[in-house]
């Protein structure tokens, strides 16, 4: 178009602007047909007709996209037109304090809103206790039914009560507003969130203990519970969930009960404060130097524990060490009752602290162990039991000393069958800068503790109830038969005897009656070319006892005036201990009719007389 050439210029926009707007608008059409002549005219058969199709193909795509773009951004809600904000008192909160806060809703649209619905999502730590206006909430739903809101409408809604929830998380509170235009069906929905970080929480934790502890030792520790809110905390729970390595001991909690780990309180009022104290017991690995723990209360709200704020403590861990090895003298594997022997503990300090004033702790085997005879090269104490030996003021990195005990076998040693002693000590020390004790228990070799065997042997007129035995005068009389009764008995200790046999002689002027009995096994024998009395058992058991009675007689002449003659010679008996696989071998001596055990025979005359 000539028209377009000649005054789509900068000369006619400022002479003649009217021409070159016209020019401007039909600039299109201009542009169109350049590129009918140059891309279609002479080169298609029919190019009028094609150029045509493509002007329309490319007007059918502009108008598609147009209409995209359109339905695109196109928003048939009124939501940005209906207003919703929440606003919170106060602005900074704890955990169990009061979190108040109002809704208000404005429609500034140009159409009425109706039936509309304002819904609240509170966290699950929120206890509500009040609603303005109280007439149209549902509290089951947590939803107030507003009346139809034409435009310009507006209004509040104030929700009170308190929150719970974990301190230094955010806490999502949101409120959504729906409803539906008036004179349509599809409900719209306005949501408005709002976060809520509370900083800290009214039940303040604390945790006392020394920064500096042993790897294996243990500490005093005090956990304080305080409510510094301005009404009672229900339903507190703190579990103490502890690393590997650490033990509570001794706990006690001034309010509530602590089991399984676990402190749970009930009711804590306001202003109130409840204390647990007890010990930790540490038992850690040497590699670990730095230790974090962490105890984390609970509230149980709304049927849900929720937890508060966490108390971390870090504590550094020194790690004293001590070995402690132990030998028999003579290197003995066994002892008898009465016997006594010497144990050397070679101690060392191969920990990173010099340890000060070391001390050995004994538990006693009283059972084994005569007490009193109990003896140390330095300096030893015995109380309740337990004996506490000065090993050392003062023990460096790397030094060692030597410690030696004696310890004593009771004659009588009792509690159980074939014994063995095991001592168990402890060995404590003190580490600079640390208020608690180190300490660390081992155990020495065991040794095998013989069974014991007492014996008696009595020549009796009377028993010791008074009951008579012997036949004949007493005191004896010359020419006169007196017949007496000879009583040996044998208690076991603690491990079953084998091969037990007894043997005693009877003087040539003794007679042996044939009256006996026995406790256990075979019958005595005598031998009248020896004029020997024995007596054998297969197994004696452990704590148990048995004896032999027999009857012998005595017809005095008048050479044994006025004396005690010899009743049996040459008591001797012999066993075999089969836990040690020893000998037991006991001379008894000789028994005369003297009766030193029996007091009422005694009482009566003894020796020999003329009547």
């Amino acid at each position: 178009m000539k028209f377009v050439e000649n005054h789509l210029k900068w000369f006619h926009f400022k002479k003649n602007p009217h021409k070159w707007l016209l020019a401007f608008l039909a600039s299109p059409i201009h542009l169109a047909e350049m590129h009918y002549k140059k891309k279609y005219h002479l080169q298609f058969a029919h190019a009028r007709k094609l150029f045509i199709f493509d002007i329309i193909l490319l007007l059918s795509s502009i108008t598609i996209l147009v209409a995209g773009l359109f339905w695109w951004f196109y928003n048939p809600t009124i939501t940005d037109l209906v207003y919703l904000s929440i606003e919170r008192t106060p602005a900074r909160i704890l955990s169990g304090e009061r979190l108040d806060f109002a809704v208000s809703y404005k429609n500034e649209s140009e159409v009425t809103l109706v039936s509309p619905k304002l819904n609240l999502h509170l966290p699950a730590g929120y206890v509500l206790e009040e609603t303005k206006p109280q007439e149209n909430f549902d509290k089951e739903n947590s939803f107030f039914q507003l009346k139809n809101l034409p435009p310009g409408e507006q209004g509040t809604v104030h929700i009170l009560g308190r929150i719970y929830e974990t301190p230094h998380l955010e806490t999502n509170i949101s409120a959504s507003l729906t409803y539906k235009q008036e004179g349509k069906e599809k409900e719209e929905k306005k949501i408005t969130p709002f976060i809520a970080v509370l900083h800290g929480s009214v039940l303040q934790s604390s945790l006392t203990i020394e920064e500096k502890i042993l790897s294996r030792g243990a500490e005093d520790f005090s956990f304080e519970l305080h409510n510094k809110g301005d009404i009672e905390i229900k339903e507190i729970k703190l579990p103490l969930d502890l690393p590997d390595g650490i033990n509570i001991l001794d706990a006690k909690a001034s309010q509530g009960e602590f089991t399984n780990n676990l402190w749970y309180i009930a009711k804590l009022e306001a202003n109130k404060s409840a204390v647990l104290k007890g010990q930790l017991n540490f038992n850690l690995k040497n590699t670990i130097n730095t230790l974090q723990i962490k105890f984390t209360p609970e509230i149980l709200i709304n049927d849900r524990n929720i937890p508060q704020e966490t108390l971390t403590k870090n504590l550094q861990v020194l790690h004293p060490s001590v070995s402690a090895t132990s030998n028999w003298e003579n290197n003995i594997k066994q002892l008898r009752p009465g016997e006594n022997n010497n144990i050397y503990f070679d101690i060392k300090n191969d920990g990173d602290s010099t340890l000060k004033n070391l001390q050995m702790i004994l538990p006693i085997a009283e059972n084994i162990i005569d007490i009193n005879k109990l003896t140390s090269d330095n300096s030893l104490s015995i109380k309740n039991k337990i004996a506490s030996i000065n090993i050392l003021a003062e023990l460096k990195p790397g030094q060692s000393t030597q410690l030696k005990l004696t310890i004593p076998i009771k004659n009588y040693p009792s509690g159980g069958t074939d014994l063995s002693l095991s001592l168990e000590p402890q060995i404590q020390a003190t580490v600079q800068e640390v208020v608690s004790t180190y300490h660390t228990t081992f155990a020495t070799d065991k040794i095998k503790i013989g069974t014991s065997l007492s014996t008696s042997a009595e020549i009796r007129y009377y028993t010791a109830e008074g009951d008579q035995l012997g036949r004949g005068p007493l005191p004896p009389q010359v020419g006169e038969e007196t017949k007496y009764w000879a009583l040996l008995q044998m208690t076991n200790g603690t491990s079953h005897l084998s091969n037990l046999q007894i043997n005693a002689t009877l003087p040539t002027y003794v007679k042996w009656t044939g009256k006996s009995s026995v406790s256990i096994g075979n019958d005595l024998s005598f031998d009248p070319l020896t004029r020997q009395i024995s007596w054998t058992l297969n197994r004696l058991p452990a704590n148990f006892t048995a004896g032999i009675y027999f009857e012998i007689s005595l017809t005095p002449d008048i050479s044994m005036l006025n004396t005690n003659p010899q009743m049996l010679k040459n008591i001797y008996l012999s066993v075999h201990d089969s836990f040690l696989d020893l000998d037991i071998n006991k001379n008894l001596g000789n028994l005369d009719n003297s009766l030193k055990t029996d007091s009422i025979g005694k009482t009566k005359g003894s020796q020999i007389i003329n009547f």
